[in-house]
């Protein structure tokens, strides 16, 4: 009885350990399980999805489709990926903000499958994938004349993951448990949507002749500027080189811009600045030569001087004057076809030796040679020398470049100010008409170098107004024009490039360039499709840009079909630019039926005649009142004031952003800031013998902070006036006055200072001011113009008259001539004692001195003088007195 009472507890006791450890596993399993899901469900949104092209982008009837693009797995987990899926609604995105509404909400149901790539892999962390969709000729049937379709692209995934053996392999497996093809009629039931996984496009429709289509005129400005980048003016050589061939040489924005509008009737906006480098200096030291600098030629100048240019000798031969020794003469190795490998002998190999020299492999019947280390100076008879790339320079881009806006028709080809002078930003800082004037109408160094158009502004700004119209009249009238080509008061504004909302105009796309009250012509860009054109440069937007573009475009069209219509596309200045993604735009602009490229002078020939214009600060046209019907009628929208929810609204989205200029860096006190650096170093370079080329690079580069430029980098803005200030100070604090203690005792007299120059340059022309500190003393003349050689002193005289005894603080300081201070000021002191106060004291003096010696020997008794007379050594006698000898 006990024992099987023993047995029975210990199996219960059995029962319970083996509950609390299955308890126990999932406790532990389920955190585990947890996280694992937790991790796939962040996953699903870190698929990355990306269209890359949709050929062709515009379709129709019989037309088949193909859509490219990549599948990212971003996550810490592989993803499993079923199929990429294409699907439509027949439904025409016939509006702006139907387009738009589409691209940032995507709200609309596509319930049309168009077509799929199954995948059926696990993507592992980190890796992409190619995926392709094709769309049949016959599966598109909308029964529009022409349309916007929808396309959405989506990722399905279903079932578990399949087996990740193949993942490095790339191939799909389609026994992994749970995974299920699909059929071309739809997808499995099993098969679910990766949230967040999806890319929205279009696709246009036309299904109509291209006769029937009354198109939109559409233009191109494309600017040709430098980016506000330090750099460009860095006193580094190396680092200034790198930022030029960064903005202008292969592969360069301006680069691309030129290539992938090539084959288009864009107009180039150019600034001359592009082709007008600057070189300045850190130090005006390094330009003054003093005496002795200058090299002693010397009697062999091959050896210290050599000429890498200098044609070789073509003879291979030894000559006699070759010295003896020589590796070309007295190297044991074999020459010719023996010494390297050669493409006409099979089995040759050459490998590198562990001595670091070239080792051939043996041959059919040959021993192993070794090349000799070091190459023999002697070109190879039948070798064709590899020479390395050379690296581009700043002057070979420069010229290129050039070369390239020479090919620009004169009537594309459009001048900006000499660095692109932020006209707009100058007058909201309240600048003068004069001062800007001055920098508008600068003219390059080098001319232009080519004709083109000099009578266009194309102000950034966030305010513009009538008043600016006006005042933009007045600068280029002074100016003569951009680079002040035109000549001055010729009145040379022809027209202002600004965004179209700043147009009294309805909501609706109408005519793109009109003429103000005041006189110009107004072409006003469309913001969108400038935003559009400015996204397509990045990855991101490969393919999806055109397709956006195509939709607003046809859109607008469909706005008012039967009227005469225009549009200009000004792509940002500070747009990233892809030669292949502007060509894959512009030539399916150029296929699109509702679409007709000119140029923007003829849209300004065109529009000569139209009604004036009036200039207003105006919101960006809001998705809403785009979607309003064209033909209802709609209440005025100067009068309208869009809600703050619609001007956010249209801001958004990857591609529907409007060209912001960014707040302009200049301001009243940077303005100031400027012209006292500009005056430092003019007035520096007076006093350095030999800086004037200095001096004039350096205005250049100050003149350049002005750019419209730094709208993009106002952070680096202040980079270039700081090494303008240091190159000033060094100069100004380099000169020093010595303080001492001068003593005048005179009514006039000359005075001297010392002044000490730390420089290792001379300096001419340096001026010094003297002022005493009170009327004690008067300074009838300043010094004269002080010149002092390098590491030295100099001794400054000028005349002074004492007034009155006493000291007398006399400030001193230095100048240059067109008053920039040098140094600090300094006091020395000065003790004034006028000769008309304490020469009549002395003269006093000697007098009453005088006065008590005849006192004294009138007084003084007879007898002691007589008794003090001594006696005449030669005779013995005693000398008589007067009263005692007989006048004869």
């Amino acid at each position: 009885m006990s024992l099987h009472r023993t047995a029975r507890r210990t199996r219960g006791l059995l029962v319970l350990l083996m509950a609390y450890a299955v308890l126990a596993a999932a406790v532990v399993a389920a955190p585990l399980t947890w996280g694992a899901s937790s991790a796939s469900a962040a996953d699903d949104d870190l698929l990355h999805v990306q269209l890359e092209q949709v050929s062709p982008a515009i379709v129709g009837p019989g037309t088949e489709v193909r859509l490219e693009g990549t599948l990212q797995n971003l996550g810490a987990t592989p993803a499993p990926v079923h199929a990429v899926r294409v699907s439509t609604a027949y439904r025409g995105l016939d509006t702006r903000g139907a387009v738009q509404d589409w691209a940032e909400e995507g709200l609309l149901e596509t319930p049309i499958a168009l077509g799929e790539d199954h995948i059926g892999v696990a993507i592992a962390p980190g890796s992409t994938v190619h995926w392709f969709v094709d769309i049949p000729a016959d599966e598109l049937e909308p029964g529009f004349e022409f349309a916007t379709l929808p396309l959405r692209v989506e990722v399905l995934a279903t079932g578990p993951a399949p087996d990740t053996d193949n993942e490095d392999t790339g191939e799909s497996t389609d026994e992994s448990p749970g995974t299920e093809d699909t059929d071309s009629e739809g997808t499995d039931s099993e098969t679910t949507v990766v949230p967040g996984a999806q890319v929205r496009t279009f696709l246009p429709w036309t299904d109509a002749e291209d006769p029937e289509f009354n198109p939109v005129q559409i233009a191109w400005l494309a600017p040709i500027t430098l980016p506000g980048n330090p750099d460009l003016v860095a006193v580094d050589d190396a680092r200034r080189s790198d930022a030029w061939l960064n903005a202008i040489g292969p592969d360069s924005r301006t680069l691309e811009l030129l290539d992938g509008l090539a084959d288009t009737s864009a107009t180039f906006v150019v600034d001359p600045g592009v082709i007008e480098p600057l070189d300045p200096v850190a130090s005006l030291t390094e330009v003054v030569e003093l005496p002795g600098d200058q090299e002693e030629p010397s009697e062999s100048p091959e050896p210290t001087d050599p000429k890498p240019t200098d044609p070789e000798p073509t003879d291979p031969e030894p000559t006699d004057s070759e010295p003896t020794g020589s590796e070309s003469t007295d190297s044991p190795e074999p020459t010719g076809s023996e010494s390297a490998p050669s493409a006409g002998v099979q089995g040759s190999v050459a490998t590198t030796g562990p001595g670091g020299g070239a080792t051939q492999a043996p041959g059919d019947g040959e021993a192993p040679t070794s090349a000799p280390a070091d190459p023999p100076s002697t070109p190879i008879e039948g070798d064709d020398p590899v020479e390395p790339p050379t690296p581009p320079t700043i002057q070979s881009a420069v010229r290129d470049l050039g070369n390239r806006i020479e090919q620009v028709p004169e009537g594309r080809l459009w001048w900006l100010p000499v660095g692109d002078t932020d006209v707009g930003g100058l007058l909201e800082a309240e600048a003068s008409v004069d001062d800007i004037a001055e920098l508008v109408g600068a003219a390059p160094s080098g001319g232009l170098p080519a004709p083109g158009r000099t009578d266009l502004a194309w102000p950034l700004s966030e305010d513009f107004s009538d008043a600016m119209i006006g005042s933009l009249l007045q600068v280029w009238s002074a100016a003569g024009g951009a680079t002040g080509a035109a000549g001055a008061d010729n009145g040379s504004l022809g027209a202002v490039v600004l965004p179209n909302s700043t147009l009294d105009d309805t909501v609706l796309t109408g005519s793109a360039v009109r003429t103000h009250s005041a006189g110009p012509q107004l072409i006003g860009y469309d913001e969108r499709l400038s935003g559009i054109v400015a996204g397509s440069g990045e990855p991101e937007q490969a393919g999806h840009a055109t397709q956006r573009f195509l939709a607003e475009t046809l859109a607008i069209y469909q706005e008012g079909p039967a009227t005469d219509r225009s549009l200009v596309v000004a792509i940002p200045r500070t747009a990233a630019a892809d030669a292949d993604q502007l060509q894959a735009l512009t030539s399916a602009a150029a296929r699109a039926p509702w679409l007709q490229e000119t140029t923007a002078s003829e849209l300004l020939t065109d529009a000569a005649q139209a009604p004036p214009a009036t200039v207003q600060q105006a919101d960006p046209p809001s998705a809403d009142a785009e979607q309003a019907d064209p033909d209802a009628t709609d209440p005025d929208p100067i009068d309208a004031d869009p809600t703050e929810d619609q001007v956010t609204v249209a801001a958004l989205g990857d591609l529907s952003a409007y060209s912001d200029p960014g707040e302009s860096p200049l301001t009243p006190s940077r303005l100031a800031r400027i012209d006292l650096t500009r005056s430092k170093v003019t007035g520096v370079s007076e006093i350095v013998p030999g800086s004037e080329a200095v001096r004039r690079t350096w205005m250049h580069v100050l003149d350049r902070q002005f750019s419209a430029s730094w709208r993009a980098a106002p952070q680096d803005w202040e980079i270039p006036v700081e090494v303008a200030e240091d190159l000033a100070s060094e100069i100004t604090t380099g000169l020093t006055i010595n303080p001492t203690t001068i003593n005048l005792y005179a009514d006039e007299g000359l005075m001297q200072i010392t002044v000490v120059n730390e420089l290792p340059i001379p300096i001419e022309g340096l001026q010094m001011q003297v002022d005493p500190g009170n009327g004690r003393l008067r300074v009838l003349g300043q010094p004269d113009p002080i010149t002092i050689g390098p590491e030295s002193r100099a001794t400054v005289q000028f005349r002074a008259k004492a007034v009155a005894a006493g000291q007398v603080p006399l400030h001193t300081s230095l100048s240059t001539p067109n008053g920039t201070q040098i140094g600090s000021a300094e006091e020395t002191v000065v003790r004034v004692q006028p000769t008309g106060v304490w020469i009549y004291w002395l003269l006093g003096g000697v007098a009453g001195v005088i006065l008590v010696l005849g006192l004294w020997r009138a007084l003084r008794p007879a007898g002691t003088r007589r008794d003090a007379e001594p006696t005449d050594p030669s005779t013995g006698n005693v000398p008589t007195s007067a009263s005692d000898v007989e006048t004869p």
